[in-house]
């Protein structure tokens, strides 16, 4: 069974150890893992002539693309069996993309002229203790030219140890298409290392502004995780110390226990650890002190234990840094949802590169690149991160100040029931506290006016409280809607009201509309209490007025001065005198025709009291009851041209389109005055001229 066993191992390896393999089938690019065989030296004591004089079954083939020989003590032996099929010669450069490694010597085979047998072999050797100046190729990475002629066969060798974890991803590459990969790949790493730069100096001036500790942290930490990626792309030996093979051997320890460290102080001051909880507090404090330990100890101690327990002891480091967000996360601090997804994907791509170094997982894209895309995500998500801590820093501090604040907001609260908030957010006001006399500004705005018909002889049958219970009941009602609109009320005149609207006209023309519809349900109520119905108007004007503060400094009064504010009271007037619920001016009418919302028509051009210019007025039919706007609607045709031809003075074509009007809307009172002037104008004698130009004022 044993003999058998080994038949069919013999068997296997014969195909791969018994035959080269041919270059022209590798693309550019491509993982040769598979086509090398590896023999172990555990005593490291073999040179270049006694591995030629192994049997082949020494060496055993490899069956992953990358070689991952986790941490281990042992020097490895890679053989390389080459040949070209083709009858010109080929060349290639051949990459070990880990650059971390303690010693890497290549044997490139020298034949005779006659090309039987090898005879000796030309050897570079490179390694971090090496000065980097020694490579044969200036390089970050291990790089080694192969050259074989047409219809020949080469075998290469590469010697490898290390006291870290010994991981071998090597590369086929043609010499044009390597160029130009390595020159993509050096810009991604120009713009890392660019953004971990910029974070540093951008916290720095942060924490100079607002002198917080945990941004000095956080600079810290950055600094070490980019050292980490300088010493891992070999970036740092190949441009920064190239001479120092002592620093680039320990570099790894001694950034990655600064980097752990300062995350670990960063966690505990920036989510309040000391405040949150005691015993998280005192390991945190406790890992610090190993780290630091470990950063003493490389200069006590052999690498070979270094790095392993640098190694060893980021794992609890990353587990705690994590554990305290999801801690403080629980605790209900709000800068932790932010710190949790700043720091779970660094700290992810983290843990998925020790588990590398740990031959736990091969090596692949994600394990190789992922502390690069997660670092780049910490940086983009930790800036949402500053500025909640910032927010709750804020916030803090308002609360400290809340008791001392708390009466000045009750002040504030009752002075808004005197003057509007809206007024005050106009003036550019946070606060009553704020406005001084002569504050003021100048803007557009619709202005609405609503008033109650026949108010005085309803107000006669009323005791005075019940006046001021009448009054307060409407206007209770009222306000709402207008609020509800995005409006504010300026002025209660009596039982009139002035509000303004900063934000749309039809805001405005909404409000009159709903204050009508309201009514009815208003009016509903006073019937069930043998109350007398009561109706309103509604005038609104559009246009620029000035909002400030007029009075005395003892005593204070806001108030709007303009032209518009006079002429949406004018035009609310001009309601009783058309039978319309809501009229507007012609500057209000040209916003309702470009937002389409509602029904309106021009009811006429009418010189009010303060304007030598007359003014066009126009009608909303929305706030009409249904069959009363249904038969304006009918008969607008006939209504539009009736007007027309009472302004160009055809006084008998107008009467006859009136009266085909009123035939079918006998309650259309504009038709009905318009009738009367007609009248009128066709029978002077009969009416006096103040008469005749009463519609107009």
């Amino acid at each position: 069974m044993k003999f058998k066993s080994q038949l069919l191992s013999i068997l296997f390896a014969l195909p791969v150890t018994l035959h080269a393999t041919d270059l022209n089938t590798f693309a550019s690019g491509s993982l040769i893992g598979k086509a090398i065989q590896v023999f172990v030296d555990k005593t490291g004591t073999q040179n270049i002539e006694g591995i030629q004089n192994l049997d082949k079954s020494s060496f055993e083939v490899s069956k992953l693309d990358t070689l991952n020989f986790g941490h281990t003590p042992y020097t490895y032996w890679l053989k390389f069996d080459f040949s070209n099929s083709f009858n010109h010669s080929i060349t290639r450069l051949l990459e070990i993309e880990y650059n971390n490694i303690d010693e890497v010597e290549f044997f490139e085979p020298e034949y005779t002229e006659s090309k039987i047998s090898i005879q000796r072999f030309e050897s570079y050797t490179a390694g971090m203790q090496y000065p980097f100046q020694i490579r044969n190729i200036n390089h970050r990475n291990f790089l080694y030219l192969i050259e074989i002629g047409p219809n020949e066969n080469k075998t290469y060798y590469i010697k490898t140890k290390t006291m870290g974890g010994l991981i071998l991803p090597i590369y086929l590459w043609e010499e044009k298409e390597y160029n130009s990969f390595d020159s993509l790949r050096l810009q991604g790493l120009g713009f890392y290392f660019g953004i971990m730069f910029v974070m540093i100096i951008y916290n720095f001036f942060i924490f100079i502004s607002v002198r917080e500790i945990s941004y000095l942290y956080y600079i810290g930490y950055i600094f070490g995780l980019s050292g980490i990626q300088l010493v891992l792309t070999g970036i740092g030996f190949q441009n920064f110390w190239p001479k120092h093979t002592w620093f680039q051997q320990n570099a790894y320890v001694i950034f990655s226990t600064v980097c752990m460290s300062m995350s670990l102080l960063f966690a505990k001051s920036f989510l309040n650890i000391k405040i949150i909880s005691k015993r998280l507090n005192f390991l945190i404090n406790f890992l610090v002190y190993l780290n630091i330990l470990i950063l003493i100890s490389i200069f006590l101690f052999p690498r070979s234990i270094t790095i392993i327990a640098g190694i060893f002891i980021s794992v609890p480091s990353v587990i705690t840094a994590i554990f305290c967000g999801v801690f403080s996360y629980l605790s209900h601090y709000r800068p932790a949802r932010y710190y949790l997804l700043a720091f779970s994907m660094l700290i992810l791509s983290g843990l998925v590169m020790i588990m590398k170094f740990l031959n736990l997982i091969d090596s692949n894209f994600f394990s190789d690149y992922g502390l690069f895309l997660g670092s780049c995500m910490e940086v983009i998500l930790l800036s949402f991160a500053l500025a909640s801590r910032i927010n709750t820093i804020k916030k803090e501090k308002e609360e400290a100040q809340a008791k001392s604040l708390e009466m000045q907001k009750i002040l504030t609260e009752s002075y808004a029931r005197f003057v509007p908030r809206d007024f005050l957010s106009n003036l550019g006001k946070d606060s009553i506290l704020d406005v001084r006399l002569g504050d003021q500004i100048q803007k557009d705005m619709a202005v609405l006016f609503s008033d109650i018909r026949s108010f005085t002889t309803l107000s006669e049958k009323m005791t005075p409280a019940e006046n001021f219970n009448f009054i307060n009941s409407y206007l209770s009602r009222m306000s709402p809607i207008i609020q509800r609109n995005k409006g504010f009320i300026d002025k209660f005149i009596g039982d009139a009201i002035m509000a303004l609207f900063d934000k749309s006209v039809i805001d405005a023309v909404r409000a009159g509309i709903e204050m009508h519809i309201y009514l009815i349900e208003y009016n509903s109520y006073r019937k069930n209490r043998e109350y007398d119905p009561i109706d309103i108007g509604v005038g609104i004007h559009t246009g620029s007025l000035m909002l400030g503060t007029i009075g005395a400094e003892e005593r204070l009064e806001g108030t709007v001065i303009s032209d518009t504010v006079n002429l949406a009271s004018r035009i609310e007037n001009l309601t009783k005198v058309y039978g319309s619920k809501i009229a507007v001016s012609e500057a209000t009418i040209d916003a309702v025709k470009s937002a389409g919302a509602f029904s309106y028509r021009f009811l006429d051009r009418v010189k009010v009291k303060g304007k030598e210019t007359p003014v066009s007025i126009y009608e909303i039919l929305d706030a009409d009851e249904p069959n009363l706007k249904s038969a304006k609607l009918d008969t607008i045709i006939d209504y539009d041209k009736a007007v027309t031809l009472f302004h160009m003075h055809e006084l008998k074509e107008s009467k006859e389109f009136f009266n085909q009007v009123i035939l079918k809307n006998p309650n259309d009172k504009a038709s009905q005055l318009y009738l009367k002037r007609i009248f009128g104008l066709q029978n002077p004698v009969t009416i006096s001229s103040e008469d005749t130009f009463m519609a107009g004022e």
